[in-house]
């Protein structure tokens, strides 16, 4: 909601006439212009309670707006303030400045038709708000070291991409499955003491916890092969927005990964999994 706020609030659009232009109905227009002024913030919370498409009289009772559905249910309204609330973020792509909003909805798993003003779901849409929402708890609960460290790397590989920034993003996403190799391996070697050395630098540390067996022989291929991905520039004929798009989600399921199974071994005493 606040990236679509961001986009839509500028007091020089004429809204009545965008809107109207786009085919949003006569009531919802008059309803935005006199009830609400075109206080976007009050209308989408309105929106999300199915609120705004209800009007109350003095003496309390409520008329529905909508005149294709005059006998809305609360649950209906609901629903059909989603569904008003995805319209708008679709209109709020055609406005100035909102290429930011465009990249955010793709990466949250939309593509945009201008035309119908519609979210499309992308094949395998994933949300980087509910993945990042993951990432944030298990970071504050798995004991993972340095987590304000990794939180930092997800919100700027995010932030990043958002701005169009896609090398700096992928180097992000990057940075974030480093600084939990990191963070693992020096757990790891602090507490379990294990015969290989602690080495350095990434890829010799994805060796040691395969050796010391936190990663099993398909997992450090997985994750090797992933850490690939997140190499800018390694993968001609693939524009360079959809290279870090692709690593910012790589990213997100890998640490997720590691983070889980990290809280197993460290409940293990560094040395197995239960």
């Amino acid at each position: 909601m606040k990236r679509v706020l961001g986009t839509i609030v500028n007091r020089h659009l004429n809204y009545g006439d965008l809107l109207y232009e786009r085919d949003f109905p006569d009531w919802f227009v008059i309803r935005g212009a006199q009830t609400y002024s075109w206080d976007w913030t009050a209308m989408l919370v309105e929106l999300r309670r199915g609120a705004f498409f209800f009007v109350q009289d003095i003496t309390g009772w409520q008329t529905c707006i909508v005149s294709d559905h005059p006998s809305l249910t609360p649950e209906q309204a609901k629903l059909l303030g989603e569904a008003y609330t995805q319209r708008l973020a679709a209109f709020a792509t055609s406005l100035p400045g909102s290429e930011s909003l465009l990249r955010s909805l793709q990466l949250d798993g939309f593509e945009v038709n201008k035309e119908k003003l519609m979210l499309v779901p992308l094949e395998g849409p994933v949300s980087a708000a509910e993945e990042e929402d993951r990432i944030t708890k298990l970071a504050r609960t798995s004991g993972i070291p340095e987590s304000a460290l990794v939180l930092k790397h997800m919100a700027d590989a995010h932030s990043l991409y958002t701005e169009g920034k896609y090398h700096s993003s992928l180097n992000e996403s990057r940075n974030l499955i480093q600084a939990l190799i990191d963070g693992i391996s020096v757990e790891t070697d602090r507490h379990a003491k294990h015969s290989p050395a602690l080495p350095g630098g990434a890829a010799n540390r994805v060796d040691y916890l395969s050796k010391v067996g936190f990663f099993t022989p398909d997992e450090k291929a997985a994750l090797l092969s992933g850490w690939g991905s997140l190499s800018a520039g390694s993968h001609p004929g693939v524009p360079e927005r959809e290279q870090a798009r692709i690593g910012l989600i790589l990213a997100f399921e890998f640490a997720q990964l590691l983070m889980l199974k990290f809280t197993n071994w460290r409940t293990n005493a560094y040395r197995a999994f239960s």
